[in-house]
């Protein structure tokens, strides 16, 4: 399996790039630090499947918390602006 970041770790609101999986695929996405703080506080990030008209609320991410998120669809995850240390997301698959 590789690891794609798909968000680069920041503190400002943004939208990753598109997580298409594949009919019968599956692929796991999680956060990330370039720092280890066991005590950090981690904002939550939303994981959102495109649809023809708005894009739906399929779950959540914070912590160590990872999502398998299974196919066919095209997910993107959508950070809002905090205060504390910069996360990221990355994709396995």
């Amino acid at each position: 399996m590789t690891q794609e970041t798909v968000l680069a770790p920041a503190l400002t609101a943004a939208t990753s790039t598109a997580i298409v999986v594949e009919p019968g695929s599956t692929a796991t996405i999680g956060i990330f630090s370039a720092t280890r703080e066991d005590k950090a506080v981690t904002p939550a990030f939303s994981i959102l499947l495109q649809t023809p008209g708005a894009d739906n609320l399929a779950d959540y991410l914070s912590g160590s918390k990872r999502q398998v998120i299974v196919g066919p669809g095209t997910y993107r995850v959508q950070r809002r602006a905090y205060d504390g240390i910069p996360f990221g997301v990355f994709v396995e698959r």
